[in-house]
């Protein structure tokens, strides 16, 4: 059993359309196959729209940075002990766990850091 095909028009601008001929080449598949594809797999909610999501170098990006302020963190946390800005300290650190676990989800656990 053959799928029926519909044909649709939709429009793309020049810079819309030139990337669409770049990332099809670089796939090896044609623009149109390509448009096809992406539309159908965004469909499926396979694909983040409008330039979001999470890529994974951006969550690398992320885990790296948060890596570095843990460090520049923990040097600060030894400077304030025994201040009463400990628990203020102690509490913005727990927020920016939640913050990272929250934005990565739970592959990458704090611990990590």
């Amino acid at each position: 059993m053959t799928n029926k095909s519909f044909q649709r028009s939709i429009r793309f601008t020049k810079n819309e359309w030139d990337a669409v001929v770049e990332a099809a080449e670089k796939a090896g598949i044609t623009p149109s196959s390509f448009v096809r594809k992406s539309a159908a797999r965004a469909a499926a909610d396979d694909l983040y729209l409008y330039g979001g999501g999470l890529t994974p170098e951006l969550a690398e990006l992320i885990v790296r940075t948060f890596r570095g302020v843990h460090l520049l963190a923990h040097l600060k946390e030894e400077e304030l002990a025994g201040s009463d800005r400990v628990e203020l300290f102690n509490r913005a650190a727990e927020d920016a766990r939640a913050a990272q676990n929250k934005t990565l989800g739970a592959n990458h656990s704090s611990k990590e850091s």
